[in-house]
């Protein structure tokens, strides 16, 4: 696995690797694979640790029809928040053989979370239009096992969606296209409207939130 180089960002990832403002520490890291696009991981402390967020995108190349996964993990002084899925990028209504290749395995996964204290629905509607039924999410109160429970959680999500990268060949140009506008889409949508946008720019202004928001999506 190598270091993220796309020609958009070359250059100017050493610099946001790790920046460093009055209320936050914020690290990314961007890396390429086979298949994949970019996986890349960002670190937040803010508040040195009232509030430490972890979170994972990882995205396939237009060659596959992978979904993108996408994990967070919000630790705050009395709760741990959980978001984690593979983002569909087939309209599954009209492709169940995509539904059940890439999105049925997680459900044994998803049963784990679901019947936890505190795993719920999502509250943003725009997301909750885009994930797929086994998305996992909760707001957790904090004890001494829910950190580690989130975390393996997260952990069975990403093995899985490391088999079936591992077992993913390319597809055909023609069934691709409608799943790379859909992908386009889910990514442009969360570049405008990710819930974390707005204190970013609070913290380290309009032009490095944008650019953080723009690798991450």
């Amino acid at each position: 696995m190598a270091k993220f180089n796309s020609g958009d960002f070359e250059g100017a990832l050493a610099e946001l690797e790790r920046i460093e403002v009055e209320l936050m520490v914020h690290e990314m890291r961007c890396f390429e694979a086979d298949k994949l696009d970019k996986i890349v991981t960002i670190k937040a402390d803010i508040m040195e640790g009232k509030l430490v967020i972890h979170a994972m995108n990882i995205m396939p190349t237009d060659e596959y029809p992978l979904p993108i996964f996408t994990s967070e993990i919000i630790q705050a002084v009395n709760q741990v928040s959980l978001r984690v899925d593979f983002i569909p990028l087939a309209d599954c209504a009209l492709d169940m053989d995509y539904f059940e290749r890439f999105l049925m395995p997680m459900e044994d996964i998803w049963k784990e979370c679901k019947d936890l204290e505190g795993a719920g629905i999502e509250r943003h509607a725009f997301a909750r239009i885009l994930t797929s039924p086994f998305y996992g999410y909760g707001k957790f109160k904090y004890d001494e096992t829910i950190e580690d429970k989130s975390l393996d959680i997260t952990l069975d999500y990403l093995k899985l969606y490391v088999k079936l990268w591992s077992e993913t060949e390319k597809a055909d140009p023609a069934y691709m296209a409608p799943l790379n506008k859909r992908k386009e889409a889910i990514l442009q949508i969360y570049r405008d409207w990710d819930p974390g946008r707005g204190p970013l720019k609070r913290t380290v202004g309009d032009e490095m939130a944008h650019r953080l928001i723009s690798i991450l999506f």
